[in-house]
This record gives C-alpha cells, sequence and structure tokens, in this order.
C-alpha cells in the first residue's frame, strides 16, 4: 500500500495476477431469497432510551463511532444500537454513504453533507478540523446540483446532474482523477474524456468508478491489485477505460475495498484482489482485467441484477426476481450462509422466510439489506457493533436491525471499508 499510514485502512497481502479461465457456476436448487430457509430473528432487544421517534424520515447510525462518524453530535468507541444523526433543521436526505471513518450524505436538494474524521479533507467543507460529530455542508461549486454520492476510504465522489464527476479527500493514488495526487478539502473537477456524460459511479477503498451514458467504464486511483481493469497495476490520476469485452455495456458497478464488479450487456464480471474468492469465479487468483461471473439456477430464473456491491474482500448481488447471492471472505459469516467457511463462488443469503429484499449495502465485512415492508437487516462481523442488534455478537445470517419501534427503513448504506453501518427512516404513523 506504499508509504500510506491511515489507522483504517486494512492493508491485504500482494498476490500475482494470472490469466483465468471462464468458470460456469451451478447452483442447483437455489431458492429465491424471499424464499430462503428462515433464519431465526428470536425477541428483539429493548429499545435504548436515548432514542426518539422522528415524525418524518431522518438518518440512523451505529457501529464504530470514533471519529463521530455516526452524526450524534458525541465522540464514542462504538454504539451497538442505532442513533440517530443530527441532521441541519430542515434537511431530509435521499441517500447515505460511509467511508472508512466518516460519511457522506445526499440531500434531497441535491446538496451534500458530511461528518466524522476530516484528516485528509473528506468533508469537503474546506475547514482543518480532525473530526466532526454532526453534519456539515458539503462546498460544492456554484451552481452544482448532485444526484448521486459514494465513499471512499478517505474520499470521496459525487455526480452532479450535468453528468460530471466532483471528488474530494485523500488523493496519494490519484483517487480524485483530476490529474495529480493533491489532497482536496473542497470538491475539484475529475478529468474525465472530453465529450462524456457520466450516468453512475462508485469508489473502491482508494479507486473511483464511472459509467457512461453509452455504457463505457473508466477507473482512476490506486492499481496495485488490478482493481482499475485495464490490464496494469500502474496508479492512474485521469479515468482509463476499463477493458471489458468488446461491446459490452454497462448497467451496474460497484468497487469493493480492493475489487471491483460490473454488471453489463454481456453478464456480470469482476477483477482486482481474489484472495478470498470475492471475484466470484471458482478461483482465489487475482487478475487485472475482468472475469465473468456465471451464476446458474435450475428451475429459479434470476432476472436482472437491481443491487451490486463489495466489500473488503467479499461481495453481494441481489437479483429483480429477489434472489440474493454472497461470495468471498466469510470469516464472520459476511456472506449470511450460515456458516463462516469462504466462498469463490456465489452461495445464497438466507434472508428471512416471507421477507422479501428491496436494496442491499455493504460495510468490510458485514452486508445489510432493507426488505419491502421497512425491517432492516444485518449480518457479519459485529464487534463495534456494526449490526445494530444491541450486542457484539457476529451472525452468520440476517437479524434484525434494532430500530425504536414506530421506525421503518427507507434505504440503507454503508461502505466497502466501513465498520459503521446507516439506514434512512421514518416514522410508521
Amino acid at each position: 500500500m506504499g508509504d500510506r499510514v491511515t489507522p483504517a485502512r486494512i492493508t491485504l497481502a500482494a498476490v500475482a495476477a494470472a490469466a483465468l479461465l471462464p468458470v460456469t457456476l451451478a447452483l442447483a436448487a437455489v431458492v429465491p431469497a424471499g424464499a430462503a430457509p428462515a433464519a431465526a430473528r428470536g425477541p428483539k432487544p429493548a429499545p435504548a432510551p436515548e432514542r426518539t421517534i422522528s415524525p418524518s424520515p431522518t438518518a440512523w447510525a451505529w457501529g464504530t463511532d470514533n471519529d463521530g462518524e455516526l452524526g450524534s453530535g458525541t465522540r464514542t468507541p462504538f454504539s451497538d444500537v442505532p442513533l440517530q444523526v443530527k441532521l441541519p433543521k430542515g434537511v431530509s436526505l435521499s441517500a447515505v454513504r460511509a467511508g472508512c471513518q466518516d460519511t457522506v450524505a445526499l440531500t434531497t436538494k441535491g446538496t451534500a453533507l458530511a461528518w466524522g474524521n476530516d484528516t485528509f479533507g473528506q468533508l469537503g467543507d474546506g475547514g482543518s478540523a480532525t473530526a466532526r460529530t454532526k453534519p456539515v455542508p458539503v462546498r460544492l461549486p456554484k451552481g452544482a446540483k448532485l444526484t448521486s454520492v459514494r465513499a471512499g476510504c478517505d474520499h470521496n465522489l459525487a455526480l452532479t446532474s450535468k453528468g460530471t464527476v466532483l471528488a474530494w479527500g485523500f488523493n496519494g493514488y490519484g483517487q480524485l482523477g483530476d490529474g495529480t495526487t493533491k489532497t482536496r478539502h473542497t470538491p475539484v473537477q475529475v478529468k474525465m474524456p472530453k465529450g462524456t456524460k457520466v450516468t453512475a459511479i462508485s469508489t473502491g477503498c482508494e479507486d473511483s468508478l464511472a459509467v457512461t451514458s453509452t455504457g463505457k467504464l473508466y477507473a482512476w486511483g490506486f492499481n496495485q491489485y488490478g482493481q482499475l481493469g485495464d490490464g496494469s497495476k500502474k496508479n492512474r490520476h485521469t479515468p482509463v477505460a476499463v477493458k471489458l469485452p468488446k461491446g459490452a455495456k454497462v448497467s451496474t458497478i460497484a468497487g469493493g475495498c480492493d475489487h471491483t464488479l460490473a454488471s453489463t450487456s454481456q453478464g456480470l464480471f469482476g477483477w482486482g484482489q481474489n484472495t478470498f474468492g470475492q471475484l466470484g469465479n471458482g478461483s482465489t487468483t487475482s487478475t487485472d482485467k475482468p472475469v465473468p461471473i456465471v451464476i446458474l439456477v435450475r428451475g429459479h430464473p434470476l432476472g436482472s441484477i437491481v443491487g451490486l456491491f463489495g466489500g473488503c474482500e467479499d461481495s453481494m448481488a441481489l437479483f429483480s426476481k429477489g434472489a440474493l447471492f454472497a461470495w468471498g471472505n466469510n470469516n464472520a459469516g459476511q456472506l449470511g450462509n450460515g456458516d463462516t467457511t469462504s466462498s469463490d463462488s456465489p452461495v445464497g443469503v438466507k434472508v428471512p422466510a416471507g421477507d422479501k429484499i428491496k436494496s442491499i449495502a455493504e460495510g468490510c465485512f458485514n452486508s445489510l439489506a432493507l426488505t419491502t415492508t421497512g425491517t432492516v437487516l444485518a449480518w457479519g462481523a459485529n464487534g463495534t457493533g456494526e449490526l445494530g442488534t444491541g450486542s457484539l455478537a457476529n451472525s452468520d445470517v440476517p437479524v434484525d436491525v434494532d430500530l425504536a419501534p414506530g421506525l421503518l427503513g427507507t434505504a440503507v448504506g454503508s461502505g466497502p471499508a466501513a465498520q459503521h453501518s446507516l439506514a434512512l427512516i421514518a416514522g410508521s404513523g
């Protein structure tokens, strides 16, 4: 990882890249997520007394809080139950994402807020505070209106309504894409190829991704494991084209910590670090070029991919027919299949019977899902309360996050190296 020192970065051993052969994965009798074997829920712990119900949509957070990344106005080691983020009066959010030690949020008015660690300017407010325990406005260029935000380890990205990309924070590997390695405390524009219009963005730990209106995929930043997918291991300070198969048009992307995923017109692909099978192609060999991930399920059509996420060393995909799959490192049960055995091919997540998954998110070694009825589920590592269950016990199957009575989830969010989790919620009545 070069000479950089950051307490939240998880350094992985380098793995030599080699050519990979496509591997077809036949998963017999895997049922859609909504019909998977039931995971025991058990009784919910009593809600913490400091939590209160807000009648309007707001944000809640749980897990690590050393730098105020939960946004509750305090700095504590962690919280194992959700705490309400102290948003500015009158502000509503439409999305939240977690960095290593910070959080970035998109407001319904197209602006951004950030809170937590600010050592590298990742809050984007131009200040010099080491940390902020409450949200502060990101200082956007005049007239900029945002449509999405993403969080890397110590840098953040935002997509504007005009199809340009803004970036701020740590830039030691070129992950801001402005042609330099200068850290930025306010957003700068990414130098996308002339004439391109970006429609989607994502981040790995220290790299960045963008899909254009023509379905092309570009990447930039840290590339030690080939996670930029350009056939090299050279860091890039401006965007380079990912070497997908000719004619492949990208629809969905996800940056893991040091690996990348993309759903395209020619199938699902992965590239980068693969020590734990996080590329899902039946091997543990890393690669600097995209390799196919094939999931065949007899008797249960999957439909299209509607959710795609990468964690530190694992991956997850949600399909339109309801199936939820995960693969890679499973040391803390983050694959959600009922054991802690890692898998280099996709396995079905054991979603509680009767639940249908609406959206998903991943942290470093834990996962989140929102059901169509507003329940928030979590599984995997829980050493600092990132499951939000009121305990520090890991879970290898999805369990309910301990939201206060009357609260329903509307969105979930985390990030590829995060040890804290977030949800947007509303009162049920």
